[in-house]
């Protein structure tokens, strides 16, 4: 991190502010990771995973001794970068084009806020050609997987009452794994044998999902014997909805690892061995579903959180509904074989 610390950018000047002087690195990954969440309304997650990603760039910088040998980040040219993808293809590993996508896109966001905040005056990073990516096909639980791992949790304990109320919601609500960490006991409304959530998606935005009779059953079940593994703060109907069970964490929100953990604990029971069993496979597969039950795409993409349909139709490819259309009618082989 110390390293981190040569790299510096001339401060902005005006008339009524005058120089700032030289602002070193770790003050603008600061203010970048600010902009990125309350201005560009990026997930936290997201703004992590650039931070890193711009740390592991100038680390690299230095020791490739790049930027003309200057710490004035004003010196960083789109040669650099592009030595710097070519290095994570050919020495680092890094082949997947989605994963160097990810860094690129971290520095030129980065530009863009220097831009923005007058750092600089030319923004030569908009230059550099993104890699090509390729997306895989969304992967999806079929009805026999979803029933054997329905069946597995022990409800004559209170982890198998927790556990299938988790597993019922993703697949009942298709919460993204950090929506599902998020979400809080004031964010449920209970309407007659239905609960509504609220989850709190990417870029702040929130979304109400109905859940129907079946998986609220599940859930009522768990929250009135929640209140024994919460205290303090989290009591009378606060907190984590779903809330560690382990005596060094009571009543402390489940990591996101944590449930994938659970998901891949009742599918490995049930015989399914799956490497990509994952709380996002449960999400295609409620978004396939709704899909299967009629739903248009629009609606699904906006059930889903999805800001554009685009993303939607990844989704949509796996469902039963479109692998039908995808096939030649019988009608049009019987013709083809008929003596006509």
């Amino acid at each position: 991190m110390n390293s981190l610390k040569k790299w510096v950018v001339q401060g902005a000047s005006s008339k009524s502010a005058g120089s700032r002087g030289l602002i070193r690195l770790p003050e603008l990954l600061a203010g970048f990771d600010e902009y990125l969440i309350a201005l560009k309304g990026q997930a936290l997650g997201t703004s992590k995973r650039y931070i890193r990603s711009l740390e592991q760039f100038f680390e690299w910088l230095e020791k490739s001794g790049g930027a003309g040998g200057s710490a004035d980040i004003a010196y960083i040219r789109t040669g650099d970068v592009e030595r710097w993808m070519k290095d994570l293809y050919y020495h680092q590993g890094q082949q997947k084009g989605v994963t160097r996508a990810v860094k690129l896109a971290a520095i030129k966001s980065f530009w863009q806020y220097l831009l923005y905040q007058g750092y600089i005056k030319v923004d030569p990073m908009e230059r550099v050609p993104s890699p090509k990516t390729s997306r895989p096909v969304p992967q999806k639980f079929s009805e026999a997987q979803l029933k054997k791992i329905f069946a597995a949790p022990d409800l004559s304990t209170r982890k198998g009452i927790r556990d299938l109320a988790i597993l019922k919601v993703l697949f009942g609500a298709g919460p993204r794994v950090n929506e599902l960490k998020e979400l809080e006991m004031g964010s449920l409304k209970f309407e007659g044998a239905d609960i509504y959530l609220q989850f709190q998606g990417k870029g702040n935005k929130e979304r109400l999902v109905r859940l129907r009779k079946n998986p609220s059953d599940s859930l009522k079940l768990w929250l009135e014997i929640r209140e024994e593994f919460v205290s303090g703060e989290y009591t009378q109907g606060k907190g984590p909805v779903f809330c560690s069970m382990a005596r060094n964490r009571p009543g402390r929100p489940l990591s996101a690892n944590g449930y994938n953990q659970i998901l891949k604990l009742y599918a490995a029971r049930m015989g399914i061995t799956d490497e990509k069993v994952f709380v996002h496979k449960m999400r295609s597969t409620f978004a396939t579903a709704l899909y299967d039950a009629g739903f248009d795409i629009y609606m699904v993409s906006l059930i889903m959180g999805h800001e554009s349909v685009e993303t939607t139709k990844r989704y949509i490819v796996v469902s039963e509904k479109a692998l039908k259309k995808t096939a030649i009618p019988n009608d049009i082989w019987r013709r083809l074989e008929s003596s006509d």
